[in-house]
């Protein structure tokens, strides 16, 4: 060895080998034992992340004073689920709130059924919209929010549904003076067909993510619905005239531009979350997809990098396993450097269900947490070379 604890061997073959503490290494597999412990480490602090995370939060005393609050309901052909959900929003256990709906262009009876129902509750305000415009999404819910008294406004879609009568007290226990932006959760439980598990293991993988993200001062939206914020603010930033660049989701890019670390919170509180009932399909799972990574097109060079980071990261890592399992004789330490990680991120997630109500995502969660990097990989180069032919409706 010369004296030299690291010595470089060339072979007949020209296959280096390394020699590092008495220990040898193939050129290549050194490479990749060190692509592995890197990501290994990198992973170690995202999922360090979501401990955080999961710990956080909890559940307020009940308090006294509560702040006002406007629940706002864009509609559009709903009428069916407007009769499920409205009922229970207006039966909320709650001192100083109203409901909002804006009927935007519906053709079946919604109209009628909410000119019924306002007969009978003075708490139901509706707002109603004739005529379709370049922006029906930003157009509904601002129509809303100009209707709207309160000082908070809550976003729902009429598929959501409320659980019992004391959820927005639940809610706005964490509507506090020092907060700007609140995300809830969203259950897909309640949906209907075959892209059900993915669209579940994706929002609350996503949900996870996001909301840790926010210690590194970069929240992120998950969704549009059950999230709320204050409605001065939205006025005197003239409401989405900042984001109508981009022709979906104003809703989501102007809370995410309104958010950062001090001033936004996360609900890991099951009283708080609302489901979502509907159908899925393979189509539906697609476009998801899809408008997940446009909506990400849209975000911050530290957000960006944030997602970047953990989605190559995991690629390496689980790439770098299967080469190592395959060719290093130190196989077994590989194993058991997985199987830690994967006990870590079952203990977390596991943890993280039990506080948002959720069940049995495990272990499906972990195989998509492995297959989707390299499928929004595979997507967003799609994306980069189709952008141009296909417009996001």
């Amino acid at each position: 060895m010369f004296g030299s604890q690291f010595v470089i061997l060339t072979t007949f073959v020209d296959i280096i080998m390394i020699e590092i503490y008495g220990f040898s290494f193939g050129g290549a597999e050194l490479a990749l034992i060190i692509g592995f412990v890197l990501t290994f480490l990198v992973q170690l602090f995202y999922q360090l992340l979501m401990a955080i995370f999961t710990l956080s939060g909890k559940k307020k005393a009940i308090q006294d004073d509560y702040p006002s609050v406007s629940i706002i309901v864009p509609s559009r052909n709903y009428e069916e689920n407007l009769r499920t959900l409205i009922p229970v929003l207006l039966d909320q256990d709650y001192p100083d709130f109203e409901v909002v709906v804006v009927d935007d262009c519906s053709s079946d009876g919604t109209e009628w059924y909410l000119a019924e129902l306002k007969l009978r509750s003075n708490k139901l305000k509706t707002s109603h919209i004739v005529q379709e415009t370049d922006f029906p999404n930003a157009l509904a819910i601002t129509i809303g929010i100009r209707a709207a008294t309160k000082e908070w406004l809550i976003f729902l879609n009429p598929l959501c549904r409320v659980a019992g009568n004391d959820w927005l007290k639940s809610f706005a226990a964490s509507l506090r003076p020092n907060i700007e932006a609140v995300f809830g959760f969203v259950k897909y439980t309640n949906l209907n067909g075959s892209m059900k598990k993915f669209f579940r293991y994706e929002n609350f993988d996503a949900f996870m993510l996001h909301g840790s993200a926010r210690y590194l001062g970069c929240p992120m939206p998950v969704t549009d619905m059950n999230i709320a914020y204050r409605r001065e603010q939205f006025l005197n930033l003239k409401g989405f005239a900042g984001v109508l660049d981009s022709r979906f989701c104003e809703n989501e890019l102007y809370i995410n531009k309104i958010s950062n670390r001090k001033n936004s919170t996360y609900l890991l509180d099951r009283s708080t979350v609302v489901s979502y009932k509907g159908d899925t399909d393979w189509y539906d799972g697609m476009n998801f997809k899809k408008k997940q990574l446009l909506i990400k097109k849209e975000f911050t060079v530290g957000q960006s990098v944030f997602l970047w980071i953990n989605n190559i990261s995991r690629i390496v890592f689980d790439a770098s396993m299967i080469a190592l399992l395959i060719l290093s004789p130190w196989r077994f330490w590989i194993a058991g450097v997985w199987l830690f990680k994967m006990i870590h991120e079952l203990i977390w997630g596991i943890a993280a269900m039990k506080r948002l109500g959720e069940k049995k995502l495990f272990p499906g969660l972990l195989v998509l947490r492995s297959v989707v990097p390299f499928f929004n990989s595979f997507l967003s180069l799609k994306y980069l070379f189709t952008r141009r032919k296909r417009k996001w409706k």
